[in-house]
């Protein structure tokens, strides 16, 4: 069986990405779609229209997310911005962008206008000595640097990204203090990952003895300005008391799905033995190939509950759109705080004596755990696939059941059968088909491809 940490699955609901095409007037050293620029095309408009459209008819997301390469040369982004907000029924339209030309004030003024009201730029460095370097462009700090000055007296909502590399390590508090200015709703700090240079002859992977303490430094001064932080692809305790931070999950995103068979795997030599596991993904497999398992830097948190390898991909925490809907602010939600899945089974469990103990959402499926007299079973709903076998079909799931296991002495087994039972033909009553499960992870088939050699 394999770990969740061996996949790479796209998890949260509350946003859906869309690449538009792979074009950029930077050649940033660490880009992970560098290869995707010779191979991948942009969705193409009509599948972004029925991206659009479904979530119109069945909502799903809230927000929508424009990316490229850099989504700022496409000649089409405001008919895609358009159209989203005319049909989409999105609460937030963001740019993903290296925001070099929103320099030009007057063009941050139209896409404001358009209907975007969320900004994430990428800054790499605290000053042009850094930001040209990795970006290999000269001028390309001044220019982003300028664009978010722009977008902060607009008074849109402004978050940064930082891709970490040995280049910028060293600057991560000299980053936050520079970005303090534009007051930024969130900075987000995501460890390299290679798509192609897995040996890392660039030099780019930065070992985490360094990395950690320097990012450590980063997160304190942040927490200090009140910028809110999230971290992506570094050990939850390398980072201390910083340790909320972690956010691995990512949005839906339509592209190719062949994008994803190239993703970096993860691992982790403590992985049975900390009570985080479920939610840090640990060291990806070529950090691990070029400096170890770093078994003296990693220390688990002692698990308080007994160890179980995931079948399924890091689960919501909620699906409540009235919560924080990035997966990491605030309070953790409790574990079955799924309004929209739980309408589908509420009450069941009580009925018959048992409890719903948790919902485990993903993209793919939805687990419900019940528990009774110290058994317990799943019930499982997957998107509806007639050629699939089942317990039984609703008008969305294929449902099923799995992991039985009974109390001693067979404890528990009549009122887990009952439940079962009864959860099936409440599912199939409730279920509006208004809720969607896919097992795709990138949302467009080969269409998306062009068909040459990778450079």
């Amino acid at each position: 069986m394999q770990s969740y940490k061996g996949r790479f699955e796209p998890t949260r609901f509350a946003d859906l990405t869309v690449t538009v095409d792979f074009h950029c007037h930077s050649a940033c050293r660490f880009c992970i779609v560098q290869e995707g620029m010779n191979l991948y095309r942009g969705v193409p408009f009509e599948r972004f229209q029925q991206a659009v459209d479904d979530n119109r008819h069945k909502p799903r997301y809230r927000r929508i997310t424009f990316t490229g390469g850099e989504i700022t040369l496409e000649k089409k982004l405001f008919e895609y911005v358009a159209y989203a907000r005319e049909r989409g029924g999105f609460e937030h339209i963001r740019l993903q962008t290296n925001g070099r030309l929103l320099a030009d004030r007057a063009y941050a003024e139209r896409l404001v206008e358009a209907g975007v009201d969320e900004f994430f730029v990428s800054l790499h460095g605290p000053n042009p000595e850094v930001q040209d370097f990795i970006s290999q462009r000269e001028g390309s700090f001044d220019e982003a640097w300028a664009g978010l000055e722009n977008l902060h007296a607009l008074g849109v909502t402004v978050l940064t990204n930082t891709v970490l590399i040995t280049h910028n390590v060293p600057h991560l508090k000299a980053l936050v203090e520079k970005v303090r200015a534009v007051r930024p709703t969130r900075m987000e700090f995501w460890n390299y990952l290679p798509m192609e240079d897995f040996e890392d002859e660039r030099g780019l992977i930065a070992p985490m003895a360094e990395l950690a303490p320097a990012l450590r430094e980063a997160l304190a001064h942040a927490e200090a300005s009140g910028i809110p932080c999230a971290v992506k692809y570094v050990p939850r305790c390398l980072l201390g008391e910083h340790g909320h931070c972690v956010d691995n999950t990512q949005p839906d995103v339509v592209i190719v799905e062949e994008f994803y068979d190239v993703y970096p795997k993860f691992a982790c030599l403590w992985e049975a033995k900390c009570e985080h596991a479920e939610t840090c993904l640990g060291l990806h497999h070529p950090y691990v190939h070029k400096h170890g398992w770093e078994r003296e830097l990693l220390t688990p948190t002692p698990r308080t509950t007994p160890w179980r390898e995931p079948e399924d991909g890091l689960a919501l925490g909620t699906d409540d759109p009235t919560r924080p809907g990035d997966g990491f602010e605030g309070a953790p939600p409790p574990p079955t705080h799924h309004p929209a899945w739980l309408r589908l089974v509420e009450g069941v469990a009580e009925e018959h004596g048992a409890r719903l103990a948790t919902i485990l959402l993903d993209r793919r499926r939805c687990t419900y755990r019940f528990e009774a007299e110290g058994a317990r079973v799943d019930l499982l709903l997957t998107k509806r696939d007639d050629g699939r076998p089942a317990l039984l079909r609703t008008r969305s799931f294929n449902v099923a059941y799995r992991h039985l296991e009974l109390g001693e002495g067979g404890a528990g087994k009549a009122t887990l059968a009952a439940v079962i039972e009864a959860a099936a033909r409440t599912l199939r009553e409730r279920d509006r088909g208004d809720l969607l499960l896919d097992e795709r992870k990138g949302l467009v088939g080969p269409e998306a491809t062009r068909r040459r050699r990778r450079s």
